[in-house]
């Protein structure tokens, strides 16, 4: 009687290639560490409050590296975000500013 296969999840594909001794266990911890699900909401607000200061925000090295945690669905929401900063709090963003953020985003 020939035996069932069954399918085997990614994750645990991906644990199993975390065991190649090729991998060093830096690389495992960061690959089992890492959120999946883009960035926690805390960083996403801290990334906000930093865009309030306009475009140049993105020169700054922890603004950048909260970019870099975002997936695409975060990114969209900050950008639409940005588009609708209330005058009293920063000024909005220009479409072309908020492109300027989509393409640092992209090069991260």
């Amino acid at each position: 009687m020939a035996r069932k296969r069954t399918k085997v999840s990614d994750d645990i594909k991906r644990f199993w290639r975390l065991l190649d001794p090729d991998v060093s266990l830096e690389r495992a911890w960061r690959d089992l560490n890492a959120r999946r699900d883009g960035a926690a909401q805390s960083t996403v607000e801290a990334m906000m409050f930093s865009l309030r200061r306009g475009p140049d925000a993105l020169a700054d090295l922890n603004t950048l590296r909260r970019l870099a945690e975002l997936d695409e669905r975060q990114l969209l929401a900050a950008m639409v975000r940005l588009q609708k900063f209330r005058p009293e709090i920063a000024p909005a963003w220009t479409p072309e500013q908020v492109e300027v953020l989509a393409a640092v985003r992209k090069r991260l």
